[in-house]
């Protein structure tokens, strides 16, 4: 045994005894000794895997009661168990255990040995703070409710104690997988990414890439029937699937211009390419629980419960073969709801729904298998709240017919089109909200989007790609930033690429010129409130509607822009603070609209200072 100071200790079993000297460094680390600080009692264990008799001899010898060796025992005889930490009170153990061939061990790859001691620690750490006991309490709660919920699963079909037990085992996966995600994005927040990503990398074999096998889970799946017979096959691809998703989910925290932001990239396309095989159906709905990560991670009960909640969820939806698309179409529909109903406004609630249920709608007709009774059901009620009548619904199917019959069209384009409208009017209450330093909304309207957005992923070849991706990519920026001039330049970003989607116009101000714009009014100070920049992007529009007229070296332009500028201030209410501003918010929408050079700007500002003291003097 290696004393390494009063709270830490450190044992060498087995051959890692005659590498010692190669591990100094590793063992004498002040990184290692800071971490492990908050632990009254920690004992740091390497020991050969292949060899559990000296490891559990040494366990026995502790003052572990005789319960807790038995306990431990179990965890030995499982084939599976690797490296793991193991507490009782304040005391902690950790045990590292490798093969002596262990790739770990070389030189080369002594930064992914360091992440794997950190990555063990910090699962001593958590528990301390009492993690542990809230996981499995928040874990109970939701297997309760599960176990309730499974009553609903034919029982020609299944048996009832199976389906219980299969709950249990993938209620276990769901458990270590959700610990270990804690660990690894408390590693990446302490900046322990890099050698995090080069554990993983090495035990994914990364650098072996061609000669990776991943198991054949031959998991059969059709909507609307019930394929799976065998529930011990399928909790064993369910659970390789979900075991996965520690190593790559917790990159999302990391910012684009974080170092180790690339190598977690291609951490998680090569676990998608060689290792999300098969179940494919379930390697989709791996975007869905990346959502709920980027819009509700916490260490609180409230995420425990959504994310054990989403696991079950999918294992019971895919052995009844419920249809997908359906269920995220259901839930951006009540997360709208919630909302709204915060806000008072009802209106726009309307408007953001509507869509959704048409597109709904449409999706039952064209894919019905999957589709259960009672979504049904659901849906013709929600229809009929939201006050969509038979005529309208007519006229909905009519279009839908032509769409159809038109050559190298597709329904889905139709489907998405409808989605889009309702991310556009959440896109503008979305960004309202940002500006107005509402930070609940970002995660509340953020996670409603990429909701709408998992929806439209389903539609594969049919989709747009451009059109999800950036919206996609938006979304998950906004919800990370915690810069207040980032937040509003990516929701008002947002706004008009998904405007864009719908109103295709050349005099709507283009996402580059949107970000000239914001820029502009932060070096001049401008206050970022709604009104100014609404009124900012007005002026972009009225400066590209003069341009289409005449070129900005002709004599009419300064004063053909200030009028239509004046007239577009007419009918609207400023103070006098606000007035003052407008100068350098019709300089700012000039700078940022294309095509006007800085030479045009004091022509259009001298009309303008005409115009607006006109302004002044009428009110």
């Amino acid at each position: 045994m290696i004393n390494s100071g009063s709270s830490l200790n450190i044992v060498l079993l087995d051959f890692f005894k005659d590498i010692e000297d190669d591990l100094e460094e590793i063992l004498a680390s002040p990184m290692l000794k800071t971490l492990c600080e908050p632990i009254i009692q920690l004992t740091l264990i390497f020991s050969d895997i292949k060899n559990k008799a000296e490891v559990l001899s040494y366990m026995t010898k502790t003052d572990l009661p005789q319960e807790k060796i038995d306990d431990l025992k179990r965890f030995f005889a499982d084939p599976f168990q690797t490296s793991f930490s193991y507490g009782y009170k304040d005391t902690e153990f950790v045990f590292i255990q490798l093969e002596k061939e262990s790739p770990l061990l070389k030189s080369v790859h002594r930064n992914g040995l360091i992440g794997l001691i950190y990555h063990e620690i910090l699962h001593s750490i958590q528990r301390q703070r009492g993690l542990e006991v809230r996981l499995r309490s928040s874990l109970v709660f939701s297997l309760d409710f599960f176990t309730n919920l499974a009553s609903i699963m034919p029982p020609e079909s299944f048996d009832q104690d199976e389906l219980i037990t299969f709950l249990k085992q993938i209620s276990q996966i769901a458990l270590f997988s959700l610990k270990d995600i804690f660990v690894n994005v408390e590693m990446m927040k302490r900046g322990l990414s890099n050698p995090l990503v080069d554990f993983y990398s090495v035990e994914l074999r990364i650098e072996e890439s061609e000669g990776i096998t991943p198991p054949v889970l031959e998991i059969p799946f059709q909507k609307g029937e019930i394929k799976i017979k065998d529930l011990n096959e399928f909790a064993k691809a369910f659970n390789y699937t979900i075991s996965l998703i520690p190593v790559w989910l917790p990159a999302m925290v990391l910012e684009e211009n974080s170092i180790d932001y690339e190598p977690s990239r291609k951490l998680k396309h090569y676990i998608f390419n060689k290792y999300y095989i098969n179940p494919s159906l379930i390697t989709r709905e791996m975007w869905h629980i990346e959502n709920i990560f980027l819009t509700s991670f916490s260490f609180s009960k409230s995420f425990h419960v959504k994310w054990f909640g989403a696991i079950f969820n999918l294992a019971l939806e895919y052995l009844l073969g419920e249809d997908f698309v359906f269920y995220h179409l259901s839930k951006a529909i009540e997360l709208i709801e919630d909302i709204y109903q915060e806000q008072k406004d009802p209106e726009r609630q309307n408007l953001a729904i509507v869509p959704i249920l048409k597109a709904s709608h449409v999706h039952k007709r064209e894919y019905p298998a999957g589709i259960q009774q009672r979504n049904v059901d659901e849906l013709e009620a929600s229809m009929k709240r939201y006050a969509i009548d038979q005529e309208e619904i007519s006229e909905l199917e009519e279009t839908l017919d032509e769409i159809k019959q038109t050559k190298d069209s597709h329904f889905g384009h139709f489907f998405e089109n409808l989605l889009r409208v309702s991310i556009m009017i959440l896109s503008r209450d979305f960004r309202q909200d940002v500006f107005q330093g509402h930070q609940t909304a970002i995660k509340n309207f953020g996670r409603t989007i990429l909701t709408l957005l998992q929806a439209i992923n389903y539609l594969g070849d049919q989709c747009d790609d451009k059109y999800y991706h950036d919206v996609r990519l938006t979304v998950k920026r906004l919800i990370r930033s915690d810069n207040v001039f980032k937040q509003k330049r990516l929701a008002l970003h947002l706004e008009m690429i998904t405007k864009e989607a719908i109103f295709v116009s050349d005099l709507e101000p283009s996402p580059v010129e949107v970000e000239e714009l914001l820029y502009n009014f932060d070096f001049f100070e401008i206050p970022l409130n709604n009104k100014f920049v609404e009124l900012g992007v007005s002026f972009i529009q009225n400066i590209k509607t003069v341009l289409k007229k005449v070129p900005f070296n002709d004599p009419e332009f300064p004063l053909l822009t200030s009028q239509f500028v004046s007239i577009l201030l007419s009918d609207k209410d400023f103070s006098i603070e606000e007035l003052d501003q407008m100068n350098i918010i019709l300089v700012s929408s000039l700078i940022a609209t294309t095509g006007v050079p800085f030479t045009s700007i004091q022509p259009v500002l001298e009309n303008f200072v005409v115009s607006n003291h006109t302004i002044r003097e009428s009110d």
